[in-house]
């Protein structure tokens, strides 16, 4: 990246042009490697005892130079360089999802922000969509939005367009809808999408609530309301003027065929999900499908360590275009860090109960360590990952708790 320079500054004519302890690569380095301290506490990290130490100042000024592009580069090219290893059944598995990521409070930027009271100061959201491959452990692509304007539809449909056809794409009910399914199924893709019962695509198939169910669903989407139409609902789905369908414009007057199965399944005693999917049931049973969709949790655990163990809520900047910066940063230091640790084997104790795994939070913070360091050994850094495991509790079942994390402060950290 170095080497092209002038593909990833704000102006190629001046940026980085000369010799300077903060290089470009140094700089992006250091991005990388900051923690949820403060800049000065990072810098000395960073540097250590070093006497080329830089201030404060020198890194606002030259991060400011860099655009958020070279991080998004970084990010696809780290993800080229290593190939995926592990697939279910000979697919990929990738889950997709979106997370609001609260960032330092912008006033002036309409497209984040939001008044919460008269009172108040208010807050900005930024909506990161990601595609999260489940059986290697990392960000396959991630596409980020102001919150005011997200549309996570169009940011799965933009992404699945990148995806080969060995793809089974995972999702839940925020990504119900006939024109996503249309487009993936036109980019040759796999699906497994959770729905609603009683509305959207199941409302006119009378699912029973509390019985398990399978079948083939075969239908005609339509912009026109004709007698024919009307009188067959079990064959015609009518969409009007307000539905997105890609695939047929507002004033068409054809029709789009839509063939899909639908799977009512048991998740425990008194609770059932209904899934819509592509995948034959000569080669996915409805319990593959089950098993499918249970995995879809990966990507919840996935945001839970990119936020509270890579740091991704704790900012350094308030200026936008460093937040991107930081938002990809992180991104790119979890998908380091599941790379060290995919082929890492623990051994099992067999006078304990458990079956055990990595401890993955403690393994992000040994990666993120090893990467600051010029002289650890890797060997050292994968012993230490092993020995650190906590036990596997695959039937574990814990109310969900939702609470909204606002950006964490400049103020509260260590100067």
């Amino acid at each position: 990246m170095e080497k092209n320079i002038s593909d990833f500054v704000v102006d190629p004519k001046r940026d980085f042009i000369r010799k300077s302890e903060l290089s470009f690569s140094k700089t992006m380095r250091f991005i990388l490697s900051m923690g949820s301290q403060t800049l000065s506490s990072e810098l000395m990290e960073f540097y250590g005892l070093d006497q080329k130490a830089v201030s404060v100042s020198a890194v606002v000024q030259r991060r400011a130079k860099i655009l958020p592009a070279a991080f998004l580069h970084l990010f696809h090219k780290l993800n080229e360089s290593f190939s995926q290893t592990c697939f279910f059944h000979g697919y990929r598995l990738y889950a997709v999802d979106g997370s609001d990521i609260h960032i330092p409070t912008i006033h002036d930027d309409h497209n984040t922000h939001y008044n919460a009271n008269i009172d108040s100061k208010g807050y900005n959201l930024m909506h990161l969509n990601a595609l999260y491959d489940l059986m290697n452990r990392r960000y396959i692509d991630a596409v980020l939005q102001d919150s005011r304007c997200e549309n996570e539809h169009t940011a799965l449909i933009s992404m699945a367009k990148k995806l080969s056809e060995d793809s089974i794409i995972i999702a839940d009910r925020g990504y119900e809808a006939y024109n996503t399914i249309a487009h993936l199924e036109n980019n040759g893709l796999k699906y497994v999408i959770r729905i609603k019962t009683t509305a959207g695509i199941a409302q006119k198939f009378n699912i029973p609530a509390d019985k398990e169910t399978d079948f083939t669903a075969d239908i005609l989407l339509t912009r026109r309301q004709t007698n024919e139409v009307k009188s067959n609902p079990d064959k015609f789905r009518f969409l009007n003027s307000q539905v997105v369908f890609d695939f047929l414009p507002k004033c068409s007057k054809d029709t789009y065929p839509l063939k899909f199965r639908i799977i009512r399944i048991k998740i425990s005693e008194d609770n059932y999900e209904t899934i819509v999917t592509n995948l034959c049931d000569d080669e996915f049973s409805a319990e593959d499908i089950k098993m499918i969709y249970k995995m879809r949790w990966g990507i919840e655990t996935s945001f839970r360590e990119l936020k509270y163990h890579v740091g991704l809520i704790a900012f350094h900047s308030k200026r936008k275009d460093c937040v991107i910066q930081e938002i990809f940063a992180s991104l790119i230091m979890y998908n380091f860090s599941m790379l060290i640790t995919e082929n890492i084997t623990i051994d099992d104790d067999k006078h304990n109960d458990y079956r055990y795994k990595i401890n993955y939070a403690f393994a992000i913070h040994i990666c993120i360590k090893f990467f600051r360091s010029a002289h650890a050994n890797p060997l050292l850094v994968e012993e230490l990952i092993a020995r650190n495991k906590c036990p596997v509790r695959p039937d574990r079942i814990a109310d969900r708790k939702t609470r909204c994390h606002s950006a964490i402060g400049f103020n509260y950290r260590l100067s």
